[in-house]
């Protein structure tokens, strides 16, 4: 059945939920949230309970063994498999569609992620026969408006201080694009307010240990305190991923810094933390960190690797013993 991602969440509010979910389209931004709705709602803070695959590398039995596999201390297993269009033999899934049920009742939910929905393939009209399929399409421009009040928000910034014509009329546009667009706001918001030092030790990313995590990875590069850190921070994309925008424009400011291309105004305080870092960062480093940072970011959002994993990586790469 096609859906739209509002009657999703009405469903799920109900404690109502499909055993398979066929998400596709462009915007990314919205099939994240819609994703993590329905972690959070399906199996909440049981870790055990997901398991992620990549559909470029399995077939149609695997998936679907992994569905019915029980996890680790029993309950529900949720299932994400993502660039799902590529699954081999895919006709087999049709194993796994059902009914619309109570949560309590389904054995599994398997979210499927798609670039697209061909719907002249046989395999499609069933998805859409006897599975939620819901599209995340590009945003009309008569409804782009409403996402930016939103995403403000959620950045907890003033939308009438915001260039909102500007931010609608821009092309290409995108949800992932403005979120972007809106963090960048919000962060010299907080420098010009005098609250720019929680830039740096990422006080904007609440509940995540980034403080220390910052500290100890961007201004003393210590490997065993930014692991030690991380355990905090890595597990849940839908929450990293504010830390990584925080420390991506730290990195920039330190780019900057170094290079001297330009001034760079701050409050003294955040001027004092700053040349702190620059203390252990040449120019080089940080521009292979700031390469390495996109690389997380893609991987985080992209792929099917834990994020901790990612994390890792990159704290073993720039930190030192």
């Amino acid at each position: 059945m096609k859906l739209e991602a509002k009657q999703i969440r009405q469903e799920l509010s109900q404690g109502v939920a499909w055993p398979v979910y066929w998400i596709y389209g462009p915007e990314r931004l919205q099939i994240r949230e819609l994703v993590a709705l329905l972690r959070n709602t399906v199996v909440g803070e049981n870790a055990w309970a997901e398991e992620k695959l990549d559909g470029a590398s399995v077939v149609a039995q695997d998936v679907i063994a992994a569905a019915q596999s029980v996890p680790f201390g029993g309950g529900l297993r949720f299932l994400v498999v993502r660039d799902a269009h590529l699954i081999r033999e895919p006709d087999a899934l049709a194993e796994l569609f059902g009914a619309r049920a109570k949560r309590e009742d389904l054995p599994f939910v398997c979210v499927l992620l798609s670039k697209d929905l061909d719907a002249r393939r046989k395999f499609s009209k069933q998805l859409i026969e006897k599975a939620a399929v819901v599209e995340c399409g590009n945003i009309p421009e008569q409804q782009r408006e409403t996402w930016i009040h939103y995403l403000a928000g959620t950045l907890g910034l003033e939308a009438r201080a915001l260039p909102i014509d500007a931010l609608v009329r821009a092309e290409p546009w995108s949800l992932e694009w403005v979120e972007s667009e809106l963090l960048k706001w919000a962060l010299a918001e907080e420098v010009e307010s005098g609250l720019g030092n929680q830039v740096l030790v990422g006080a904007a990313a609440p509940g995540m240990g980034s403080e220390k995590f910052i500290d100890a990875f961007l201004v003393r590069r210590s490997l065993p305190e930014a692991l030690q850190a991380v355990e905090t921070l890595g597990r849940k994309p839908e929450e990293a991923l504010p830390l990584l925008g925080l420390l991506s424009w730290n990195v920039r400011m330190l780019a900057l810094l170094v290079a001297r291309s330009r001034a760079v105004k701050l409050p003294p305080f955040l001027q004092d933390k700053l040349m702190r870092a620059l203390r252990v960062w040449n120019l080089e480093e940080l521009q292979e960190l700031q390469s390495a940072l996109s690389t997380l970011d893609f991987g985080i959002k992209q792929t099917p690797q834990e994020p901790m994993a990612l994390w890792g990586v990159l704290i073993q790469q720039f930190c030192r013993n």
